[in-house]
């Protein structure tokens, strides 16, 4: 027997009306499009804050390896009284101000300083002699009347790892530091596991007269003691600093703006780089080198409302722009001994000089967030500076 149907009373239960439903459905897209907002400004400061913190990241990382750069330049190593040869074309140290960015597009730095200074470096490691006694210095050959044999100029030096003696190359400096006597690996060295055996100074080198020091066909001046530390060194070296688009994002058809480290053997007509080019950062948008000879009262390179002089190049940019600067700087504050960058080669390291490096980088993307009216989507630009007086600022060359 089948039991009759309830009905539902205005007390009991039923389902939600169309009305009711299309009021929730409303008040639900409203939060939801709340919350969409919240996540969508929440990931834009995401993205925002770790561009941030990666454009600092490379800004100090680069100021640091160029300041490390900058404690080594004008050092000489072989002979500490004779500076290289010089030419205003190549000096030991000079600055080529807002020098044009081959390649630069709309949205790229339009120029950069070129910074170039003479080094020489030492490869890093030091190692222990181990034969040379039977060597006859040149003293000892003159009263002797004999001709030096190879054993003279032929050792043996420990350097601790294969690796090492491996860096060794014909060319090199082995500067012995029982004396500090300097010489020229003038042949390909030969490595037995950890240690190397070289011979030095048993011929001319063309770059003898360049760096005042190296092999001019005579031995050693002195011998050495085994045990003694001795230390190797690219001797001549020329470094340059500046911005070039690499392409090194397959993204970007005209490149990437990227601060390089080139370096080279010095000559005094020309740059040309030797060894592998070093990207020191990407997405740089400005590298500047002020300099200053009055403990940061007025820098070279500035004008007085504090922007970048527009002067250019060799002759106009730093020979009568910032090197005059300077020149006026020192007649008025100068040490009496160093009164002009034009008196002594080896200014730069004679005379208290503070660096001032300006480095901009910009943002990996274009974002909307960093955009305008006139440019929806733009970079994000980030400059930092790093003030400093390089190690050996105001040593004299006695």
């Amino acid at each position: 027997m089948s039991r009759p149907r309830r009905r539902t009373g205005a007390s009991g239960t039923r389902g939600f009306s169309l009305v009711e439903l299309l009021v929730a459905l409303v008040f639900t897209m409203v939060l939801m499009a709340g919350m969409g907002n919240v996540y969508r400004a929440s990931l834009s400061s995401f993205y925002t804050s770790g561009e941030s913190i990666s454009s600092a990241r490379r800004n100090r990382m680069s100021l640091d390896l160029l300041a490390d750069d900058l404690n080594q330049a004008c050092m000489y190593l072989a002979d500490l009284a004779v500076p290289p040869a010089t030419s205003a074309t190549m000096q030991p140290f000079f600055i080529l101000p807002n020098m044009a960015v081959a390649s630069a597009g709309f949205d790229d730095p339009p120029t950069s300083d070129e910074l170039y200074f003479y080094v020489d470096q030492p490869l890093p490691f030091e190692g222990i002699l181990l034969t040379g006694t039977t060597q006859k210095s040149a003293a000892e050959l003159v009263l002797s009347g004999g001709a030096p044999v190879a054993a003279d100029n032929t050792f043996t030096v420990e350097c601790g790892n294969g690796s090492y003696a491996n860096l060794v190359k014909s060319g090199h400096l082995m500067l012995f530091k029982d004396a500090w006597e300097a010489a020229v690996i003038t042949s390909a060295p030969t490595v037995s596991g950890s240690q190397l055996t070289v011979t030095v100074g048993t011929g001319a080198l063309a770059n003898t007269a360049i760096t005042g020091s190296g092999a001019t066909g005579v031995v050693l001046g002195r011998k050495h003691r085994l045990g003694s530390s001795v230390l190797f060194a690219q001797a001549a070296q020329m470094v340059r600093y500046r911005i070039e688009l690499l392409k090194v994002d397959p993204g970007s058809a005209s490149g990437v703006p990227c601060l390089v480290r080139d370096q080279g053997n010095y000559l005094d007509t020309s740059f040309t780089a030797t060894q592998a080019q070093q990207i020191i950062a990407e997405d740089v948008m400005g590298f500047s080198v002020l300099l200053s000879a009055n403990g940061g009262a007025s820098w070279a390179g500035l004008t007085a409302s504090g922007t970048k002089a527009s002067y250019s190049g060799a002759s106009t940019g730093w020979d009568l722009g910032l090197r005059t600067e300077l020149d006026a700087q020192l007649a008025a504050t100068g040490r009496a001994d160093v009164l002009s960058t034009r008196a002594t080669a080896s200014w730069f390291r004679a005379t208290p000089i503070l660096v001032r490096l300006d480095v901009t980088t910009r943002t990996a993307v274009k974002r909307s967030e960093y955009g305008s009216k006139a440019s929806p989507l733009a970079y994000r630009t980030f400059t930092q500076s790093l003030v400093f007086v390089p190690r050996h600022s105001g040593l004299t060359m006695n």
